[in-house]
């Protein structure tokens, strides 16, 4: 048998990559975390939730007043003091980062764009430029990550399902606010959606494209991902590895 005949066989005997053809589908189609359309949903409800309940506390204690405030003194501005709802309700709209950050902290959300969210790594690590499967023989299935370029190089995050990393699903509390504003339908949704997991993230060397024949002369198992991605070898401190390009889709951030 020739080298090429060799070559060939040892291509066609090669073991299939499980969900190959389900995980290039996803990685093309699946959409990124709406962080930006969850955080307004969130900020909004809870602003008019804290105007009527400011609300409330005036009636409350205008009926005190009139009731208790001849004898005793009481001032219906009180509770208001007492209680801080007049400035926590208008901390939504502040510019400044700080009382932004008081405010999601009342309302259980600052997951949304606190340490290792998907705006948080954006800022740390640059603007998402691509996903990238990668795959090792004895993985259950191929790994979606993203592709991140910044002014410290490139750098890959693991992506996974919402509901595994966003701890707006993991906290119970913050899970509570997700369900106030959002229905069953929606949670379903956004569960499954694309979500950063920022344990697994990590610093490149770089990465360069490959033809198809450089990638199967590397890894017989590329042709599972070919033609429908884009080849590259992925350098970095541990070794180099093959990856398999694909564009963001355009209505997502990462």
């Amino acid at each position: 048998m020739s080298s090429s005949q060799l070559s060939s066989a040892a291509v066609t005997s090669q073991p299939p990559v499980p969900y190959a053809a389900e995980t290039i589908s996803l990685a093309r189609t699946a959409r990124s975390f709406p962080t930006r359309e969850v955080l307004t949903r969130i900020v909004t409800a809870e602003q008019q939730r804290l105007k009527q309940e400011q609300m409330l506390w005036r009636v409350a204690g205008a009926f005190l007043g009139a009731c208790l405030g001849q004898s005793d003194g009481f001032d219906a501005g009180d509770i208001f003091l007492g209680m801080g709802l007049s400035g926590l309700a208008g901390m939504g709209h502040e510019v400044m980062s700080h009382e932004q950050r008081q405010f999601l902290e009342q309302c259980r959300s600052l997951w949304t764009i606190g340490a290792n969210s998907p705006t948080d790594l954006a800022a740390r690590l640059g603007p998402a430029r691509a996903r990238i499967l990668v795959y090792n023989r004895g993985w259950d299935c191929p790994v979606i990550l993203s592709h991140h370029q910044g002014s410290r190089g490139d750098a890959l995050v693991q992506l996974g399902a919402a509901h595994q990393f966003a701890r707006g699903f993991r906290d119970h509390q913050s899970l509570e606010v997700m369900q106030r504003h959002f229905n069953t339908q929606e949670l379903q949704v956004l569960q499954q959606q694309l979500y950063p997991d920022a344990s697994a993230a990590d610093y490149i060397r770089r990465i360069h494209p490959l033809t198809a024949a450089q990638a199967l002369e590397l890894d017989p198992s590329a042709k599972a991902f070919l033609p429908h991605t884009e080849p590259v070898l992925i350098e970095s401190n541990a070794g180099r590895g093959l990856g398999y390009r694909l564009p963001i889709p355009v209505h997502s951030d990462f």
